[in-house]
C-alpha cells in the first residue's frame, strides 16, 4: 500500500511539474518581459525611440513561442491539430502526453519488476493521441477533397456573373459545408484584415496539403499576375479534381485487401507476444534475459519492420 501511494504521489508530481515547466513558467516569463517592455516604452516622452525593436510586441512574443515550440517539438503537433480541425492547445497536449507516458511507466514498474515491458508500454502511450489526430486529419482532408470541386465550380460561376475573386471566396465561405467553409473563411478574413492576397493563398496551400489545392492556388495567383480567363481554368481544374478523387477511391478499393493484410501481419506478432507474456512469462523473459534471445528479438523486430515497409510500398500507388 505504501508503494502504491508513493508511486501515485511521485507520478502526480512529475505530471504537474512537467506542465508547470513546459507551459505555465514560459508563459509567465514571456508575459513578465512584455509587461516590463511596455512600461519602459510608455514612460518615454513622445517622439523618443522605442525600445521595442525588430517588430511589434506580438511578433516578439511569437518569436519566443516559436523557440519554445521548436525545443519541445510542439510545432509539428500544432500543424497536425490544425489539419485535424480541432481546438486543442498543442503545448498542453504535448505536456499531457509526456505526463501520461511517465505515469504509465511508473505504475507498470511498481506493479511488476520488468523494466522492458514498462518502457515499451510507456513508449506506446504517445502513439494513441498521435494516431487519433492523424486519423482525424486524414478524414478531414478526404472530406475537403470530396467537396473542393463543388467549391471551384461555385467560384467559376460567380466569376462569370461578374463578381471579384475576393467576393467569390466569401461566397464559398458562406455556402459550402465544412471543412471547405472554414478554410476559405480564414482566407477571406485574413485578406479582409489586410494581409496580402498572395500570402493568404499560400497559407491555404500550407494548411491543406493537397495537390489539387496547390493547383488552385497557382491558377488564381497566375491569373492575378498575367490575366486570362480564370473561370475556364477553374472549370477544367474542377473536372480534373473530380477525376482524381474518383481514381483514388477506386485505388482504395483495389488495395484494401493488401492494406488489411499489412495491418494483420504487422499487429499479430505484438498481440501474440503480449498474450504469451501474460500466459507464460518465463517463455518471453528468455528473449530479454538471454543474450541469444535478445539477438533473436532484434532480428524479429528488424524483419517485421522490413515486411511492413515492403507491404506499404506495394499497396501505395502514386496517381
Amino acid at each position: 500500500m505504501t508503494i502504491v501511494v508513493f508511486t501515485f504521489v511521485l507520478t502526480m508530481t512529475i505530471v504537474f511539474g512537467s506542465y508547470w515547466a513546459l507551459v505555465m513558467r514560459p508563459e509567465a516569463q514571456t508575459a513578465g518581459r512584455l509587461r516590463h517592455r511596455l512600461r519602459v516604452n510608455s514612460a518615454r516622452p513622445q517622439g523618443a525611440p522605442s525600445v521595442i525593436k525588430g517588430g511589434s510586441v506580438e511578433e516578439r512574443k511569437d518569436g519566443l513561442l516559436r523557440r519554445l515550440h521548436r525545443r519541445f517539438a510542439v510545432a509539428p503537433t500544432a500543424r497536425l491539430v490544425e489539419r485535424a480541425g480541432m481546438d486543442i492547445d498543442a503545448t498542453r497536449l504535448v505536456s499531457g502526453t509526456a505526463g501520461a507516458l511517465t505515469f504509465v511507466v511508473v505504475v507498470l514498474r511498481a506493479v511488476q519488476p520488468n523494466w522492458f515491458l514498462a518502457l515499451c508500454a510507456g513508449a506506446m502511450t504517445p502513439l494513441v493521441p498521435y494516431f487519433y489526430l492523424r486519423h482525424a486529419a486524414r478524414a478531414r482532408l478526404n472530406t475537403f477533397e470530396e467537396i473542393f470541386p463543388d467549391a471551384i465550380d461555385l467560384m467559376a460561376r460567380a466569376l462569370r456573373a461578374g463578381h471579384a475573386v475576393t467576393t467569390t471566396l466569401a461566397m464559398i465561405a458562406d455556402e459550402m459545408p465544412d471543412p471547405v467553409k472554414s478554410e476559405f473563411r480564414v482566407v477571406y478574413e485574413q485578406h479582409n484584415y489586410g494581409l496580402p492576397f498572395q500570402r493568404v493563398m499560400k497559407d491555404l496551400a500550407t494548411r491543406v496539403p493537397l495537390i489539387d489545392v496547390r493547383f488552385f492556388v497557382t491558377a488564381v495567383l497566375m491569373q492575378r499576375d498575367t490575366g486570362g480567363n480564370l473561370a475556364e481554368v477553374l472549370d477544367n481544374l474542377a473536372t480534373v479534381t473530380r477525376d482524381r478523387f474518383r481514381t483514388r477511391r477506386q485505388l482504395d478499393v483495389l488495395t484494401a485487401q493488401g492494406r488489411m493484410t499489412g495491418w494483420i501481419l504487422g499487429g499479430f506478432p505484438l498481440v501474440l507476444g503480449l498474450v504469451l507474456y501474460l500466459l507464460k512469462p518465463d517463455h518471453m523473459n528468455a528473449f530479454v534475459k538471454d543474450p541469444l534471445g535478445l539477438r533473436l528479438l532484434e532480428l524479429a523486430i528488424a524483419l517485421q519492420v522490413i515486411g511492413v515497409v515492403v507491404i506499404r510500398k506495394l499497396v501505395k500507388v502514386e496517381y
